[in-house]
């Protein structure tokens, strides 16, 4: 009992063209090229047009604070303040007139973004300031619903991205995570733990878990074919008594167990080739690295294997290398739990024969390590001082810095498609909120809300 105990404290420890006389139409991308830790380019958002929308006002200004705020934290643009010379420039009661190009930017401002709502329709256009070009965003409907029509306007923000860097945003994606939360009972409160998603930016919450446990930990999400969006994903469920892994469709539908090995399993990662699931089990009698070939369609393929053991150690929290030859993991095997790097061996190699390298040397009690889906960076937790923070390994300089500060600890790091953000959670005694960061502001900003413990995000991937 007191074995399991620690493992377990280990593992969870761990376009419609328009124009105007001023400037031309440009149906090209904009293509601005930035790269990680440069500048933010300024961009102004001039107020929604109301033309005969059919909202009230303030329906339209809820609309027009999500897409401030997705424009304030895509890593490579800010917000520029509003001021009285901005205002006379922007002429907001036409659509189509952006003013002077060559003001815009004596005023700082590189992007200068319209939107104009009209009947139930929403629109946007780019102006470029230095080209003096105008890029239009294909028109979407709107339904008065703000849980849908956010969305609509992630997509508008998504889209502003591709205009100008060619590359895709990440407005428009989703969070796994867990919520845990007393039910009161006597003699004494019952804690429940469920799935739950919401848009990155915290907004529409819902619970996807169907669980008559009621106590669900580390969801991670199964990656889609190319050019689709992740329909299910994998959790630990104690339903059965010991943590086993479940595999559920994140819309309507059953979990089906993974597999039925004895013991506990824990702590589920799918390769982005959709082909491998690593995991922690004890099944050998230590808590080791499993392995468990998978086809998305039919599921597992054969028997796991396991693929490192340390004596008296415990592994936990494996992450894959995007090509998926590759395994990140954290063992306490030489001693404070480290970050270790396993080449997965064949079939036919002998445990002994597995030596997997360190790769965290700065802290100690190094944990929850996630590899960025561009395979530069691995984003960790580890204690740095008395707090636990964010840290980041770069595979091409061999070196590990801080990415987050202040007190606090922060834990279960998971990357963005993007590898420039990432979510993660803070932690609290019954309370415990998540957070979206990037690499280029490195400013935390909190998207859940409301009291209980939200723990172990997991950041929709995109292939």
């Amino acid at each position: 009992m007191q074995r399991q105990i620690v493992f377990l404290l280990i593992a969870l420890a761990f376009l419609i063209p328009g124009h105007s006389q001023s400037q031309q139409v440009d149906t090209e991308p904009m293509l601005v090229h930035l790269t990680t830790e440069q500048k933010l380019w300024p961009i102004y958002l001039i107020p929604f047009i109301d033309k005969n929308s059919g909202f009230e006002s303030s329906y339209i200004s809820k609309l027009e604070k999500v897409l401030q705020f997705d424009l304030s934290h895509n890593g490579f643009t800010q917000i520029v303040p509003s001021s009285p010379q901005k205002a006379r420039l922007s002429n907001a009661s036409d659509f189509n007139d952006f003013g002077k190009a060559a003001e815009w930017s004596s005023n700082g401002v590189s992007f200068v973004v319209k939107v104009e709502i009209k009947e139930k329709k929403i629109t946007a256009k780019i102006l470029q300031a230095a080209s003096n070009s105008i890029k239009a965003i294909d028109t979407l409907p709107l339904t008065g619903n703000l849980n849908q029509d956010r969305r609509q306007i992630h997509l508008i923000a998504d889209t502003i991205q591709t205009a100008l860097l060619g590359t895709e945003g990440i407005a428009s994606t989703r969070i796994l995570y867990t919520f845990k939360y007393p039910v009161a009972s006597q003699p004494k409160p019952e804690w429940l733990s469920e799935i739950w998603e919401m848009d990155y930016d915290g907004g529409n919450m819902r619970k996807i878990s169907d669980d008559s446990s009621g106590y669900c930990i580390t969801p991670c999400h199964l990656p889609a074919k190319s050019g689709f969006q992740s329909a299910a994903f994998l959790y630990v469920s104690y339903k059965n008594g010991q943590p086993k892994i479940f595999m559920a469709p994140l819309k309507e539908g059953a979990a089906v167990r993974l597999n039925y090995l004895r013991g506990n399993q824990l702590m589920p990662t799918v390769s982005r080739q959709r082909d491998k699931i690593a995991f922690i089990s004890d099944i050998a009698g230590n808590p080791d690295l499993f392995i468990q070939e998978f086809s998305p369609e039919t599921g597992p393929i054969g028997k796991p294997r396991q693929i490192f053991t340390a004596r008296g150690a415990t592994q936990g929290t494996p992450t894959f290398s995007p090509d998926g030859k590759q395994i990140a993991f954290v063992s306490n095997k030489d001693g404070s739990p480290r970050i270790y790097l396993l080449t997965i061996p064949a079939a036919e190699t002998k445990l002994k024969e597995v030596k997997p390298r360190l790769i965290t040397h700065a802290n100690r009690e190094s944990t929850a390590p996630c590899w960025s889906p561009d395979g530069t960076r691995l984003a960790y937790c580890a204690r740095h001082g008395s707090e636990r923070q964010i840290w980041i390994y770069d595979f091409s300089t061999d070196e590990e810095w801080q990415l987050t500060s202040g007190t606090g600890d922060k834990e279960n790091p998971s990357w963005a498609s993007n590898s420039l953000h990432l979510t993660y959670n803070t932690t609290g005694k019954n309370n415990a909120d998540l957070y979206i960061i990037n690499i280029n502001q490195r400013i935390p900003e909190k998207i859940s809300v409301g009291n209980g413990e939200k723990r172990f995000p997991s950041w929709e991937p995109r292939n």
